[in-house]
């Protein structure tokens, strides 16, 4: 029996996982470009592709893939694969739910500190001595006990509204229509109706929300313009929620304090963006979520997701179920 061939689009965060695939039986092929042409030229007879953000799995690349059982996204995210086209097709797509909690949420928690307490500045102005001098004329912020809004209570924001609640008594309010209402009420948050609400009473802003149709530019100018004066704004979720020119502006009026900022659309942002300009802004290329802890087990629960599938099995964490099960299925029999 041949071996299921496994394309693996940019080596996996844990490059553990392209011996796991080898061992479980799988034809690894390793792509490691931006060209999605050359990711087409290894599809059409793969089984499996394993993909990792920012690239994208389109409708075209599924056409150059008949046989093509299964996309596995990186992380939770999906954003980046075409679902609906998959669906169609009967092409399962799987996603990895629930690594990201413990690493996001302090990746959050430090983008918060370190933005209030201006730690970039405090470092550059170590290192040439202009900080001596200027250090009574700057301001610096204390998170304990500030008023903390969470957009988005999923695994990612009910764990960082636990850690503001209990390790630095915030009261914290969320805003997620979809959540059920226990996992806050566990988390020690209080939840809104309406994203207004929490705009108006909040001194800090953290996005966790997934990115779909309904966050997709959610935080633009007139929300950023409800937050009060001075308030802080970190981005650990996607880029495309928050209008990076919009909070360019706001940090430029002085309206908004300062900003941690994760993600970015697109990712590189060009090194002409005006946000680069702004002062208290504290930028990380996208590794909220990659410590090498989950990294390792986030990549071998990607394999065994895939391995389950193109073996016939059902996966755990299926983003499109009716792919599985529909007419058009390709689930191995």
């Amino acid at each position: 029996m041949a071996k299921p061939k496994v394309v693996v689009w940019r080596p996996m965060y844990d490059q553990i996982g392209h011996k796991l695939l080898e061992e479980a039986g799988a034809d690894l092929v390793v792509v490691d470009t931006t060209d999605a042409q050359a990711v087409m030229a290894e599809l059409p007879d793969a089984k499996a592709i394993w993909v990792r953000t920012p690239e994208r799995i389109t409708a075209d690349m599924m056409d150059a893939a008949p046989e093509l059982v299964v996309i596995s996204t990186s992380g939770f995210g999906t954003d980046n694969v075409d679902i609906p086209a998959a669906t169609e097709r009967g092409i399962l797509v799987v996603n990895n739910i629930g690594f990201g909690r413990k690493p996001v949420s302090e990746h959050t928690v430090m983008l918060l500190l370190a933005v209030m307490n201006r730690l970039t500045w405090g470092d550059r102005s170590t290192r040439d001595a202009s900080g001596w001098s200027a250090r009574t004329n700057v301001s610096f912020r204390e998170l304990e006990g500030s008023m903390v809004g969470i957009v988005g209570l999923g695994y990612i924001g009910s764990e960082l509204a636990r850690k503001l609640h209990h390790g630095f008594r915030c009261t914290v309010l969320g805003y997620d229509p979809h959540v059920n209402p226990r996992i806050p009420l566990a988390a020690g948050a209080r939840t809104v109706d309406r994203l207004d609400d929490l705009l108006k009473q909040v001194s800090v802003l953290c996005i966790c929300a997934e990115l779909n149709d309904e966050t997709r530019n959610m935080i633009s100018e007139r929300e950023l313009a409800l937050l009060p004066k001075g308030s802080v704004v970190v981005n650990t979720a996607r880029g495309q929620i928050v209008d990076l020119d919009a909070l360019s502006d706001a940090l430029g009026s002085g309206h908004v304090f300062g900003a941690g900022i994760d993600t970015t659309y697109p990712e590189p942002l060009p090194s002409s963006h005006p946000i680069f300009a702004q002062e208290n802004v504290i930028f990380t290329p996208h590794t909220a979520g990659l410590t090498s802890e989950t990294a390792t087990e986030q990549t071998r629960f990607s394999v065994s997701q895939i391995m389950d599938v193109v073996s016939g099995r059902a996966p755990t964490f299926p983003v499109n179920p009716d792919a599985w099960d529909g007419k058009a299925s390709r689930q191995p029999k």
